[in-house]
């Protein structure tokens, strides 16, 4: 890989590399001769390189995403093969999109969070405060916490959405259908609000 001008992620098998908009076809170029190198390694082991389930995405620069003039390429050539350019992938279970907003991880957080939630409530009658405070950790609170140090300086309103999911679950624990008085119960819990990017919890 490095010999093409490649960085190398083994555990996920990904290939990263920066360019300018202007230089993309000699980028490609260099990426079909690294995958083809791949290829030709795994042939050997016995192995397989599916071109057709390999996702390619472009980030751009905030200067390239606030220009209307600066396209990223839609396509790239992949072992003969054409690949659209992705807008989002998953990598080591963080949702990515191409400009690096996280909205999108956010949004998958927030969806695993509330079906958690409505679960819980319904069995929280037969449950005590500290049981619920568990229940919480395990379910809500590592949903909250994966990768978290990723969101730093992300947009506002999409970390309020994630405080809201904590918020509902410290209703839950003390179970209170009000929204008053939320932060002082967080504060006896001993919760660090997720409004704050921590890269620290």
């Amino acid at each position: 890989a490095e010999s093409h001008g490649m960085m190398l992620h083994l555990y996920d098998s990904q290939l990263y590399c920066s360019f300018k908009n202007e230089n993309f076809k000699q980028v490609e170029k260099k990426l079909e001769g690294c995958l083809i190198n791949i290829r030709a390694w795994m042939a050997e082991n016995l192995l397989k390189l599916n071109a057709g389930k390999t996702e390619v995405m472009i980030i751009r620069s905030k200067q390239e995403n606030a220009s209307k003039s600066a396209k990223s390429p839609s396509e790239v050539k992949i072992l003969d093969e054409l690949i659209e350019t992705a807008i989002f992938v998953r990598n080591l279970g963080v949702i990515f999109d191409d400009r690096l907003t996280m909205k999108n991880n956010v949004s998958h957080i927030v969806r695993g969070c509330m079906g958690y939630l409505n679960n819980l409530w319904r069995i929280g009658d037969k449950l005590d405060r500290n049981s619920k405070v568990k229940m919480v950790n395990m379910f809500i609170h590592s949903k909250l916490d994966f990768g978290n140090s990723l969101l730093y300086n992300i947009n506002a309103s999409y970390l309020d959405r994630l405080q809201k999911i904590q918020n509902l679950a410290v209703r839950y624990i003390f179970n209170r259908r009000q929204r008053r008085g939320v932060t002082a119960l967080r504060k006896k819990l001993h919760f660090v609000p997720h409004r704050c990017p921590r890269t620290l919890r």
